[in-house]
């Protein structure tokens, strides 16, 4: 994010490319804007997003994406893992698979903020769930709750953020 000539705090009815680069980080973050999206604007749904964000990591929890919000933002999306901490298997999975891949997954989606409760190595409906819910994020994904070489590519990339 730059930011450089942005007035702060950014509030409801703001737009333009801070505001999305702001979505961007949320998302990345593992804030979904499941309505909307990364449209640049400034609504209702961002500012609850935010808020959840704010609350998430103990900041005062308004709204507004003053300074605070931003350093938390650049700090939790610089802050990027490892991707051979969460190897993902190179198989097809879904719903009534299980063993160690399913395991894989379920780790993974975790710590990309997508949980799916259990890491048990099931594929039940929570994990199904988790894998849907990733999936909404891009347009470019299917939402089928099926975790193939689309999805991991995808997942991979939140990863390696």
């Amino acid at each position: 994010m730059q930011g450089s000539s942005v007035d702060l705090p950014l509030d409801v009815g703001d737009s333009g490319q801070f505001v999305r680069e702001v979505q961007q980080d949320l998302v990345k973050s593992g804030f979904n804007l499941p309505t909307y999206g990364i449209d640049g604007q400034y609504g209702p749904e961002t500012k609850r997003t935010v808020m959840k964000f704010q609350r998430q990591y103990g900041l005062m929890v308004d709204g507004l994406v003053g300074p605070q919000t931003i350093d938390k933002l650049k700090e939790i999306t610089n802050s990027s893992t490892l991707i051979n901490d969460f190897p993902l298997p190179d198989v097809t999975l879904q719903r009534g698979d299980n063993g160690p891949g399913v395991k894989q997954l379920q780790r993974a989606l975790k710590e990309i903020n997508f949980d799916p409760k259990q890491i048990d190595g099931l594929f039940g409906p929570l994990t199904e769930d988790a894998v849907k819910r990733f999936q909404s994020m891009y347009t470019a994904l299917a939402n089928d709750g099926i975790y193939g070489p689309n999805t991991r590519r995808y997942i991979e990339m939140e990863l390696d953020n």
